[in-house]
């Protein structure tokens, strides 16, 4: 097993190597990727979960069938969308695990924690900034450092899950941001964050102030500079974009992750080669989840485009405004509330409306805001049954605790769509 893991590990950082060549040559194929991708998702299919490998399975038989179909009806799938199409996607996620080895909150051994309002906000904008950057470790970092020996208070687990979450309106190294950019081509990032951080903003300021117990609220220290790398990390991405607009952000996150990773544990960690490869042969092939069910909502999403193809264009709008935003946003909030995972709402519905050509930023917005919001009263997502399972959080504890400020973010995240389908048509 520990063999099969490391070939996996390997594979994975041979895409995310590719993926970075194919934005500064795009002469190099990104189906390279793609085959690495599909390879180590083969080697690690045997370690999925039930339940993981449950839903892959659905949506490798929907994609299936939609294949097909299209054959019986003469018509040519893209088999090249079949081998790479969320190949860019699965690299960012494995070239962004590289950051967890220099971008963490400080791990302080002060055996005070700090109590009060204070600790309310360093605590909310400590794990959204991380958060954004190193993902779901972050949540883990904080909870075990603030947990007492019953688990999570409510405030502790609603600071942590919302700050958390709201980083999906805008960071560039969540799987959120990689899916919205592959399935609405187009999107540019600069719009994106004009709407994003101030929904970001609008979602911590709501959980700031609505504490019931600040005062005796128990938080984890953090300290500004420990915030510097996260805040240049982004700036260095938009400004790359910036001077090489040519340049995929998913393929700039590719190629930057693991360069700045390679430069940091190289410059200031003696055991820095042995630290890399147990992270790329022990730690990368953890994304097994994450790699099986991206793979699998792009088989669906080939199979759908195919069907779609055959059905001669029948599409849900005529065009993509404000209020076709606003309808899919509900749509994929109702629908992530009963379990189905944004990323396949995401495949099937960006498949669906790419002949209306929609305004990527738009489309990519929408995708964004119902992932942010919905992850946060979802019970079945991933930051929810994390916090059941590991802090003891009740069950459904989170459609309770997370409802009147979900119904707050959804009316916010319909304003900002309406007003820049608006000011930007």
């Amino acid at each position: 097993m520990n063999s099969r893991r490391s070939i996996a590990g390997w594979l994975l950082v041979a895409a995310v190597v590719f993926t970075a060549v194919n934005t500064i040559w795009p002469q190099v194929s990104k189906s390279w990727a793609g085959l690495f991708t599909w390879s180590a998702g083969i080697l690690l299919w045997p370690e999925l979960p039930a339940h993981t490998r449950r839903t892959a399975i659905i949506l490798i038989g929907i994609g299936s069938l939609g294949l097909l179909w299209g054959l019986s009806r003469h018509l040519t799938p893209d088999w090249m969308m079949l081998l790479s199409g969320n190949a860019q996607l699965i690299s960012m996620l494995a070239a962004v695990s590289f950051l967890r080895l220099i971008t963490r909150p400080n791990n302080t051994t002060a055996k005070s924690l700090p109590k009060g309002r204070k600790a309310v906000w360093s605590t909310l904008l400590g794990v959204h900034l991380f958060g954004a950057v190193i993902n779901l470790s972050s949540v883990f970092i904080m909870g075990d450092r603030m947990r007492r020996k019953r688990g999570l208070s409510r405030d502790q687990s609603i600071v942590l899950t919302r700050g958390f979450s709201a980083a999906a309106f805008w960071s560039p190294f969540f799987a959120a941001m990689a899916a919205a950019l592959t399935y609405a081509p187009g999107a540019r990032m600069e719009q994106i964050w004009l709407m994003g951080i101030p929904l970001a903003m609008i979602a911590i300021l709501i959980t700031g102030y609505g504490g019931r117990n600040s005062k005796t609220f128990v938080g984890y220290p953090m300290h500004p500079s420990a915030l510097a790398l996260p805040a240049l990390l982004a700036l260095s991405i938009l400004l790359i974009h910036r001077f090489w607009p040519t340049w995929h952000i998913l393929g700039i996150i590719c190629l930057l992750s693991p360069t700045l990773t390679l430069l940091v544990v190289g410059l200031h960690r003696r055991e820095s080669l042995p630290q890399l490869r147990h992270h790329v042969t022990r730690d990368m092939p953890t994304m097994h989840n994450e790699l099986s069910l991206f793979l699998a909502a792009n088989v669906m999403a080939t199979g759908l485009n195919t069907f779609f193809l055959g059905m001669g264009g029948w599409l849900p709008f005529s065009q993509f405004g404000g209020l076709e935003a606003s309808l899919t946003l509900l749509f994929m909030l109702i629908t992530s509330i009963a379990g189905v995972h944004p990323v396949i709402n995401i495949a099937a519905l960006g498949t669906l409306l790419v002949p209306l050509q929609a305004d990527g930023t738009l489309l990519a917005m929408t995708f964004l805001s119902a992932w942010a919001i919905g992850v946060t009263c979802s019970p079945f997502s991933g930051i929810n049954l994390s916090m059941h399972g590991r802090y003891d959080q009740p069950n459904l504890a989170s459609l309770k605790w997370h409802g009147k400020y979900s119904l707050a973010m959804v009316c916010c995240a319909l304003a900002a769509l309406n007003l820049y389908a608006a000011i930007w048509r």
